[in-house]
């Protein structure tokens, strides 16, 4: 076992290690993105196989998820159970294009992003979810424990870029009759934070990787989430509603990430993602 070097909660297999659970030797190993929650390494082997390996803290479900599901959509994988606090999963290394490389306009993006989310919709299994708003009474504990948070963070100082007014006119929003009507039309399992990166396209079929916190939403979030990762306006395609609650998602995690995941923490990065939600909800 190996601690990463700079966010000492993350843990890894040594190369002996992997070399057991794997059998064979790894010849390369490069980090490929990491940050306090997770560390994403590029390896090869051996005997040329190329692997994706994952060491990640809570709140992931991802491993669960993998182990759970059944669909084309994910790549193969292999769950190397737990180091300390991490969950640890080998991913096949998928060697086709990015959906956003793959497409020229923004039309093709949103017919592409309208197949995919078709496709999550018929995964199957008992799959573990990251957080839950697909009913009124599921909706209204989400919104209201993110609300109360988040004027508790404007009070302490921590978001400085957002008024107790904003705050206010927020949970009206969430209370609103069309965004109820919205939230409890047609929810399912959605990616929760799908972009233009996480979409291969293969020769079989679309892949889809990152499936840390998946959620019980309008199936159009996705659609949303893809859209705002190519910089493209989602009210060109949805209405503003949908993308109200993309947003709202968005909001819920720099709560959840400053309040609970680092209380300690007092740089700009979740202020300024929960200021820039807020303006897209009250947009």
């Amino acid at each position: 076992m190996q601690k990463h070097p700079i966010f000492a909660g993350i843990v890894m297999h040594s190369d002996d290690e992997l070399e057991h659970a794997l059998g064979a030797s790894v010849v390369e190993r490069q980090t490929i993105h990491q940050w306090p929650l997770s560390c994403v390494q590029r390896m090869r082997l051996n005997d040329g196989t190329q692997l994706i390996y994952k060491s990640q803290l809570p709140p992931t479900v991802e491993a669960k998820f993998y182990g759970a599901a059944s669909s084309t959509l994910l790549p193969d994988h292999r769950r190397l159970g737990r180091l300390g606090d991490c969950d640890i999963m080998t991913i096949e290394w998928i060697d086709a294009p990015l959906l956003r490389d793959a497409v020229r306009t923004d039309d093709e993006l949103t017919d592409h992003g309208r197949q995919v989310i078709s496709q999550i919709a018929e995964i199957r299994g008992d799959l573990p979810t990251y957080l839950n708003i697909g009913s009124s009474d599921a909706w209204s504990v989400v919104a209201d424990t993110t609300i109360e948070r988040l004027g508790k963070l404007v009070q302490t100082g921590h978001f400085p870029s957002t008024s107790p007014d904003a705050v206010g006119r927020v949970r009206l929003w969430t209370r609103s009759t069309e965004v109820i009507d919205t939230i409890t039309r047609n929810p399912r399992l959605i990616h929760g934070d799908l972009t233009a990166q996480q979409v291969f396209v293969t020769a079989a079929g679309y892949r889809v990787i990152d499936w840390q916190r998946p959620v019980i939403a309008p199936p159009e979030v996705d659609l949303v989430a893809l859209l705002v990762s190519r910089r493209i306006d989602p009210r060109r395609y949805l209405n503003s509603t949908i993308v109200g609650v993309f947003w709202f998602l968005h909001l819920h995690w720099a709560v959840e990430a400053q309040f609970n995941l680092f209380p300690d923490f007092r740089g700009p990065l979740f202020d300024q993602w929960s200021s820039q939600a807020i303006r897209e909800i009250l947009r």
